[in-house]
């Protein structure tokens, strides 16, 4: 009998934060697996397309639960590709909140927007990751490249 509590007592609070999530809201379907209050490192979260190819990859240095919503995140980059596995863009955050039911990420520090034809930096962000839109806080600068000459 002792034993049953013990493992009851050691259980208990991560079934109480498992139970406290709505999954239907949750669009990171593997963070419901998680309590509360979790804290990750090194996590990938990939994106695929309708045909099952990669578009595009979030990655964070160190992520925690705050609530079955909201996720904060450390050292982040999304990387966005090509249909033929190219990098196409990418954006690097300090720090973000990202708002599962609402599809957002929102920054409100540095943030940097590279591609083969412009570096934007700004000093946050709002960007909608399903529907790949978004705008930057300023101040704003933006240095564009020229394209490269193929020969």
């Amino acid at each position: 009998m002792l034993r049953l509590f013990t493992v009851f007592v050691l259980l208990f609070p991560a079934l109480l934060g498992a139970a406290t999530y709505d999954v239907k809201k949750i669009k990171i379907p593997a963070t419901a697996l998680l309590p509360i209050g979790s804290e990750l490192k090194d996590v990938m979260l990939p994106r695929y397309d309708e045909n099952h190819l990669q578009i595009g990859v979030l990655k964070l240095e160190f992520m925690k639960i705050i609530n079955a919503d909201q996720i904060d995140g450390k050292t982040i980059s999304i990387e966005f590709f090509n249909p033929d596995k190219s990098s196409k863009a990418s954006i690097n955050l300090i720090r973000a909140t990202l708002y599962q039911e609402k599809e957002l990420i929102v920054a409100n520090e540095s943030v940097i927007i590279k591609s083969e034809v412009m570096t934007t930096h700004g000093s946050g962000l709002y960007y909608s990751y399903t529907g790949g839109k978004g705008f930057l806080t300023g101040p704003v600068t933006t240095t564009l490249q020229l394209p490269q000459k193929k020969p």
